[in-house]
């Protein structure tokens, strides 16, 4: 038994002459006419900003046999992006606009290639500036309501844009909305600045520091003026504070009463405002008899307080124009 398992094991190594082995078969590569179409999935691809490194977008196609080469059949890609071979869109975009193309694969396996349409929109980098009536300063009378309340602009980034106060007080009475100012100026007259940022759905950064000088509200407490019975022939003064400018100045009654009639009609004065001081030409009296009068004048300064408001002042001023 021993010798005949030896005979049987040379016999397994030792192959007899003229007999072949025969190979395992291979599997048959799969015919073109069962291979899935080459296909394009179709891209997504997310909108960019001039400046910003854009989020690298990989395309991807099924079917045919890999492996795949890309690139862009009709138009162009956004300037300072590209798309690799491997079908990698990156890059930093350098210009804005609305930008369609075509992308195709082409399979070296098959030699079949695939298209499919596309487009990236890249919006203006953000930016952030004074409007033209705060580019100094802003000027705001107190107890204006929202006057001078836009203080700045943006243009480009993306949504959504979110403000942020960084430094500095707001004005006493006010509430930040976006580069505006909401609510009605109190507190002290004086100057102050505070930073803005501005942030974009891209993360993005711009800023913007608003100046504001606040100035006393428009007063003016009237007075009394006298006068020889031929008038006071240089015009007479009484102070006015606050406001921005020059107001105007208009004259909204004038009652003339006389101790010794006739006084006949009596002119209205000649008023003006200017440098902190409103001027009164007061008329001469009638027949030289003299007569009293109450002169109501209104003040208006000329800045916005406002949407079409301004801010005014009354005042009544007591005359007395002396008998000759």
């Amino acid at each position: 038994m021993a010798v005949a398992a030896l005979l049987l094991l040379l016999y397994g190594c030792v192959r007899p002459q003229g007999v072949q082995s025969i190979p395992t078969p291979l599997p048959s590569p799969t015919p073109a006419a069962q291979r899935p179409p080459l296909t394009i999935s179709n891209p997504v691809l997310h909108s960019g900003e001039v400046g910003v490194t854009y989020a690298p977008v990989t395309l991807s196609a099924t079917g045919g046999l890999a492996p795949y080469t890309w690139s862009v059949s009709v138009g162009a890609l956004p300037g300072g992006l590209v798309l690799s071979p491997d079908g990698v869109i990156s890059g930093t975009p350098t210009q804005n606009g609305f930008f369609a193309f075509s992308v195709q694969v082409f399979d070296t396996g098959s030699q079949d290639t695939a298209g499919v349409p596309a487009n990236i929109p890249i919006v203006p980098r953000l930016t952030a500036s004074l409007v033209s009536g705060c580019a100094t300063e802003c000027t705001v009378e107190l107890g204006c309501v929202s006057v001078c309340g836009a203080f700045g602009q943006v243009s480009g980034g993306a949504a959504p844009l979110t403000y942020t106060r960084t430094s500095g007080p707001l004005p006493a009475g006010t509430t930040l909305n976006g580069l505006t100012l909401n609510g009605t100026f109190i507190g002290l007259p004086g100057r102050l600045q505070f930073t803005v940022q501005v942030t974009d759905g891209f993360g993005v950064i711009a800023t913007i520091a608003p100046r504001y000088n606040l100035l006393p509200h428009i007063s003016f407490g009237g007075g009394a003026l006298s006068c020889p019975y031929n008038g006071c022939g240089a015009p007479s003064t009484l102070p006015y504070q606050g406001g921005s400018g020059t107001p105007g100045v208009q004259v909204t009654s004038w009652v003339v009463t006389c101790d010794y009639p006739p006084c006949g009609p009596q002119p209205t004065p000649a008023v003006s405002a200017a440098g902190g001081s409103v001027a009164i030409t007061v008329p001469p009296s009638h027949g030289g008899n003299g007569y009293k009068a109450v002169l109501q004048l209104l003040l208006t300064d000329k800045s916005l307080c406002g949407a079409g408001t301004y801010c005014s002042a009354a005042g009544t001023v007591n005359v007395v124009v002396l008998p000759g």
